[in-house]
């Protein structure tokens, strides 16, 4: 069997894109008369050809393929890619889910190379299908991607459950049939896909969804070469190696511990101890020159001992947490001329905790020229203080999963859930701060629309401590780093330290420690 030609191995900043902005480029390239739609076509059938080689050589086994087909764009995408595996020698079959155009040249082109189409239709349309499934080891979406304008149902839903059952490995393409493209909400009479292969520039509904069910752990672009001037006004991208790798900051020789920054932690209570210790450990490792943890006196005398490295500031504590009068005072008292601040990282909802965190953003002139981030039970205090972000005059990053971002957002989780992309988005814009939405797939946004989607998703992050060990992270970025860059840093960092501890330890075996151990693999390969 023949090799096709591989796509150009360029590498840029991938763009995220609505439905309709797509739309727009596409139409945009059209008008400028240098592609058409023939072309566009032609292009990605040859990317999908490419990809689906490549899979095949990597899973092994038999070379079967089989592209379920519909009546538009998506599913003539799917006909070109099949004639081009035909004519290097793959066997594949076209199953016709939708009918096309009577007279269709895409078609007509697929059998004369010698493809077989089969159209599913009639009594037995379930058991050819079924039968069709049964005899393939990968199987091509290729019904609707995001034309699809009103909800799946019979016979298209049953040939999906068909589909489904056969436990074959599916690829869509573009998106999976059934999803919405801008918010990735998903038919529950869709297709769901183990592997997403985005046609041109990401669609943000299935980005930001990366690692549920209906979009599998895989996602591989399939890059036609749009024009960088046809998206440069788009301002969402991927977090990719590439980004991250041009965000990791210079460090001169000659330089000292003062130049790289000084961050100040405030965090830790007497029964969030480890929590204190992560962060601290992590802001550690984030390259920062300087860290100081300010904490209860019960969580110093666990700490400090194990982690040399710091300076501390011991906090006076009753029975309520700290003394928020004292803690207030040793903080703002004492000489440090901290670049970023972290707080709420196990500060616990203690009247002490909540009144030390009251204060300290009434303080206009603690903050002046400092970065906040703020984390865990930080989020859930200030949400309860009016027009709390105020003091930060934008100098802030926010960490919160959805159940914090609920809370901040006054509006309940599942609509969070529902639309993650607009709720990171407003709560950037409302606050005028860069948020960091966490998930399988964490969303970088900053006011104005800026958004960066980090599609790593790693179930071997979802226990306690993953989250301090980020926010301590982030900490020591911001303190010598822009906030938006920082985060997004920060966050491709902690996700490829933790497929390095994955790879090493598995998804089950990892802890948050484990995270802090791998970030040097991280940052020797971006690095590299």
């Amino acid at each position: 069997m023949a090799t096709l030609k591989p796509q150009n191995g360029m590498t840029k900043i991938q763009k995220v894109v609505t439905a309709a902005e797509m739309l727009a480029t596409e139409n945009q390239w059209f008008a400028s008369g240098e592609m058409t739609l023939e072309q566009l076509m032609d292009r990605v059938g040859r990317r999908i050809a490419d990809w689906v080689i490549d899979d095949l050589a990597a899973q092994g086994g038999d070379p079967n393929v089989l592209a379920l087909v519909g009546k538009g764009n998506n599913g003539g995408d799917a006909i070109v890619a099949a004639k081009m595996l035909r004519n290097a020698g793959f066997p594949i079959k076209l199953a016709i889910i939708l009918p096309r155009e009577r007279q269709d040249p895409l078609l007509e082109e697929f059998i004369a190379a010698g493809g077989e189409a089969i159209a599913i239709e009639g009594p037995d349309a379930e058991r050819t299908l079924a039968n069709l499934c049964n005899k393939s080891n990968l199987i091509l979406d290729g019904v609707f991607g995001f034309s699809i304008s009103r909800p799946i149902d019979k016979p298209i839903s049953t040939y999906f459950q068909i589909v489904k059952n056969s436990g074959k490995r599916i690829a869509a393409i573009d998106i999976p049939s059934g999803a919405n493209p801008d918010t990735g909400e998903f038919d529950p009479n869709g297709l769901p896909a183990d592997v997403c292969l985005p046609v041109g520039l990401h669609k943000i509904g299935p980005a930001v969804r990366i690692g549920a069910p209906e979009y599998g752990t895989e996602t591989a672009l399939l890059d036609v070469d749009i024009p960088d001037e046809l998206t440069r006004t788009i301002k969402r991208e991927v977090n990719s190696f590439d980004l991250a790798k041009s965000l990791l900051p210079d460090r001169d020789a000659t330089s000292h511990k003062g130049d790289f920054g000084r961050t100040l932690l405030i965090c830790g209570s007497n029964t969030y101890v480890g929590a204190a210790a992560l962060a601290t450990r992590s802001c550690l490792r984030s390259g920062v020159g300087l860290v100081t943890l300010a904490t209860p006196i019960s969580a110093y005398r666990n700490i400090a001992g194990n982690i040399p490295e710091a300076t501390y500031i011991p906090l006076e504590e009753d029975e309520n947490g700290v003394i928020p009068d004292s803690a207030f005072r040793q903080i703002t008292e004492r000489n440090f001329d901290a670049d970023s601040v972290v707080f709420g990282v196990g500060a616990s909802l203690s009247s002490g905790a909540r009144d030390l965190i009251a204060r300290l953003i009434s303080d206009h002139q603690f903050w002046a020229g400092r970065t906040g981030v703020i984390d865990a039970d930080g989020l859930t205090i200030v949400s309860e203080i009016n027009e709390w972000w105020k003091v930060f005059e934008g100098n802030l990053v926010i960490t919160p999963h959805p159940g914090e971002m609920s809370r901040l957002l006054g509006v309940p989780i599942d609509q969070v859930e529902a639309d993650r992309r607009s709720a990171a988005e407003t709560a950037s814009d409302k606050f005028n701060c860069v948020t960091v939405l966490k998930g399988a797939t964490t969303l970088i946004a900053a006011p104005g629309g800026r958004l960066r989607v980090n599609m790593m998703p790693n179930h071997g992050l979802a226990r306690g401590g993953s989250g301090d060990v980020l926010a301590g992270l982030i900490g020591g970025l911001c303190a010598k780093s822009d906030p938006f860059d920082a985060a997004s840093l920060g966050v491709y960092l902690h996700s490829l330290a933790a497929k390095s501890a994955r790879e090493e330890l598995t998804a089950y075996a990892m802890t948050a420690g484990d995270l802090i151990t791998h970030l040097p693999d991280a940052f020797r390969a971006l690095a590299s």
